[in-house]
């Protein structure tokens, strides 16, 4: 895990960049017995103890805090290469193709609930990958901290989130002399057979939401957890369950359900699709107790987008049945016409998104 960055002071010795260049010059045109090394002890010693003093060697103190928290060897059978702390963490080779993705953390998170944070940056990753009918392999995180001490509960939630799912942080970058505190996590994946790729769904797809109910909103925010309180072993299983459904078929285009919450994110996968999508709101039925707006919304911590063929709907949701605190239903369907969405219920219907405007451009 490295260090240093933005915010680390470089003190007096480091020279500008032309002026660094031209020492270089100079340097490499001397002979070796004109090198400037000082003989005299007493301007030598000063010299090692300023080399001690380098702000990028000091910088490298950081990593201890991240090296305190996370296990220094994820994958013991690859050996003492795979131990952390080298320049790139050594992963297993797998068969098929890769998946990486990369989530930063809201400022105003990482400031008011920086534990939860810590989770969520590893939960986000791995949901990702999920929806692409993925399997995480590794993490790596990049952390400035105003200080030491902001970075503690960010390293916890990320830790806690680490042991739930099984899956290992190899790697990162640490700066606790930034002039701010932030977070980011990227992920590493594979996937084993069909890809959920959001540009797969078609016209015809029905358009399912698959969502674990048995959750609560956590504080103030519109994200529904239905996983800091889960056991691990059911957080896996349903972690895995997006590839179990890619492999039978039951759906062949998936996303996730994330900031924009089910509006937003059916926003992109008309757009990612091509496609109009028409979403029934009365079929979108909120846990109880919870608003449907609010719902509707929400940042859900296990939530997705699927698109099934009509015919796979029964086998689909037989598949999920056996998990009780899943739920997957219908609530629209995929059209021919221009990107688009379009919302009904038995009040009226109304246009939403129009395809001619550009969302996030892909």
């Amino acid at each position: 895990m490295s260090s240093s960055g933005p915010g680390v002071n470089p003190g007096p010795s480091f020279l500008s960049d032309e002026a660094s260049l031209s020492m270089v010059d100079d340097n490499l045109s001397m002979s070796e017995d004109k090198l400037p090394i000082p003989s005299d002890s007493t301007l030598f010693l000063p010299l090692v103890e300023r080399l001690r003093q380098l702000a990028g060697l000091q910088g490298k103190r950081h990593v201890q805090a991240p090296a305190a928290v996370f296990p220094h060897q994820p994958f013991a059978a690859l050996g003492p290469a795979a131990a952390l702390g080298d320049d790139a963490g050594l992963v297993p080779g797998v068969a098929g193709p890769l998946l990486l993705a990369c989530e930063g953390m809201h400022p105003a998170l990482v400031a008011e609930d920086p534990w939860f944070a810590g989770w969520s940056a590893v939960l986000v990753n791995l949901s990702d990958i999920a929806a692409m009918g993925g399997r995480p392999l590794a993490l790596v995180n990049s952390l400035w901290s105003q200080g030491e001490g902001p970075e503690q509960p960010l390293l916890a939630g990320m830790r806690f989130a680490c042991d739930k799912f099984a899956i290992p942080m190899v790697g990162g970058h640490t700066n606790l002399q930034s002039p701010y505190t932030a977070l980011s996590v990227a992920v590493l994946g594979t996937a084993p057979g069909p890809v959920l790729s959001a540009r797969a769904a078609k016209a015809g797809d029905l358009c399912c939401l698959l969502v674990n109910i048995n959750g609560r909103f956590h504080r103030h925010y519109p994200f529904w957890d239905a996983a800091t309180h889960a056991p691990a072993a059911q957080l896996r299983s349903q972690l895995a369950l997006l590839v179990e459904l890619a492999a039978k078929g039951f759906c062949h285009a998936a996303k996730d359900v994330s900031m924009g919450g089910i509006i937003g994110t059916a926003v992109m996968f008309a757009e990612a699709a091509g496609c109009r999508l028409e979403l029934d709101l009365d079929a979108i039925v909120p846990p109880v107790g919870v608003d449907r707006e609010a719902w509707l919304g929400c940042f859900p911590s296990y939530g997705y987008l699927l698109a099934v063929d009509s015919a796979q709907l029964a086998p689909l949701q037989a598949a999920v049945a056996p998990d009780l605190d899943l739920r997957c239903e219908p609530i629209g369907r995929f059209a021919a016409g221009a990107a688009s969405v379009q919302l009904g219920c038995a009040a009226g219907s109304a246009e939403l998104w129009q395809g001619g405007e550009l969302l996030t451009g892909f």
